[in-house]
């Protein structure tokens, strides 16, 4: 039998000589208490630590009620429910009262999040707080018109930062703020929903789908960053920077002119995983690629052939401890870190040899577009060597074990394509 019954423990004196009243539940001889917002005093209770405040008694009966309705509505008596399965019940019409905030949940929800890309999730709620003009929006008035207008403000701030940057006379980049932005939203949103919604118990706190009627503009295509294969050839002969005793200088500019190579002779890996990989042997670098592991049944495992071009380079940042491939960890404290110092000291070589937006990330675009228009390697091979996420052969990959010696293949033949 279930009941309800009001409660005040004698040995839970608060400091300011308060006792809080509480609600005991019991189920099948087991018990669960529950705090309330009453606080009452020694001379609200009776010698036995009973309500005797007619105010304080009301207020009491009225949440005993409360609970009692609950259970009611649920038949709790004439079910075979746990206590857990109660308190679930409990809890699920107790939060229904209160007003889900959707910037609250999702500042909270980024906070402990182990997501990548945490802070373009903080961005585009940023954006979306500065478009609603607070920091506060009940979950309920987050509708399908609410996110056209907020679009319609991402658009209308995009198209004054291309005018502006046309009349500074400075390069347009590549957008992809609109469909990031309401992407983040989208994933908050639904995140909101796994947290609030119990669909085995029917508990539904946000019923409404605003995105089920609202098509997300698609992303701008990615701005072409490959450069030629004699561009390549240029920074790997441009000379390195050296101190007033004539040994080479460490700094951003020597890094950068390294990595770029180290990157374009590793299949373009990506300077997270530059920074992290932890396995070498045989000349064979096995790292898992950061930005697709979690995606992948295989964690996005790849093995790169070190070419004789780059061993000078894996020698020299190689890490003497072991416990990395390279040391690049002991002097940034973080991938990030590592990454701008890389298109940092890249800036100042595109300045040197006149190439405009140089970045880390040319290294990757170049060595895919290099394979397929000079060295005729087919477009399959390097989406392998590539590391993508192929949907179509989810299913097959489960089957087939990798050996990666096509994808090598393929990079010691654009290797010597730029090299000779």
């Amino acid at each position: 039998m279930l009941t309800f019954k009001t409660e005040v423990l004698k040995s839970k004196q608060k400091s300011d000589g308060t006792y809080n009243v509480k609600i005991r539940m019991t189920y099948n001889r087991e018990v669960k208490r529950f705090s309330t917002n009453i606080f009452v005093r020694q001379e609200d209770l009776t010698k036995s630590f009973k309500l005797k405040n007619p105010k304080f008694i009301q207020e009491a009966d009225a949440i005993v009620r409360y609970y009692q309705e609950i259970c009611a509505k649920f038949q709790i008596g004439i079910n075979n429910y746990s206590m857990d399965d109660i308190l679930a019940f409990l809890k699920g019409e107790q939060m229904k009262s209160q007003e889900i905030d959707f910037i609250q949940f999702s500042r909270e929800w980024i906070t402990h999040s182990t997501i990548k890309g945490a802070e373009n999730y903080t961005s585009a709620v940023n954006a979306f707080v500065q478009f609603l003009g607070k920091d506060r929006l009940i979950i309920q008035q987050l509708t399908t018109s609410l996110l056209k207008d907020f679009m319609d403000y991402l658009i209308k701030k995009r198209e004054e930062k291309i005018k502006m940057l046309k009349e500074q006379g400075k390069r347009v980049p590549s957008n992809r703020v609109v469909s990031l932005y309401l992407g983040s939203i989208r994933h908050l949103f639904n995140e909101a929903k796994k947290q609030y919604n119990d669909y085995d118990r029917d508990i539904i706190l946000i019923s409404h789908s605003p995105f089920e009627n609202f098509k997300i503009p698609k992303q701008e295509a990615t701005r072409k960053r490959a450069i030629s294969a004699n561009d390549i050839l240029r920074i790997y002969e441009l000379p390195y920077i050296l101190d007033s005793k004539g040994k080479e200088k460490l700094g951003r500019f020597n890094l950068a002119k390294d990595c770029f190579i180290l990157s374009f002779g590793l299949i373009g890996i990506n300077s997270a995983d530059l920074y992290s990989c932890e396995d070498i042997s045989d000349d064979v670098i096995t790292y898992f690629r950061a930005k697709t592991s979690a995606r992948r049944n295989d964690k996005a495992k790849m093995k790169v052939k070190v070419m004789d071009i780059i061993k000078p380079l894996v020698k020299k940042y190689r890490d003497r401890t072991g416990k990395k491939v390279f040391n690049f960890y002991q002097n940034y404290t973080t991938a990030d870190s590592f990454n701008k110092a890389i298109n940092y000291g890249l800036k100042q070589i595109g300045e040197i040899l006149q190439i405009e937006d140089l970045e880390y990330y040319a290294a990757r675009h170049s060595w895919a577009t290099l394979a397929v228009n000079k060295v005729g390697i087919d477009k399959y091979t390097v989406h392998a060597a590539l590391n993508h996420i192929d949907e179509a052969m989810k299913v097959t990959d489960i089957y087939i074990e990798r050996d990666f010696e096509v994808e090598n293949e393929a990079n010691r033949k654009v290797m010597e394509y730029v090299f000779g």
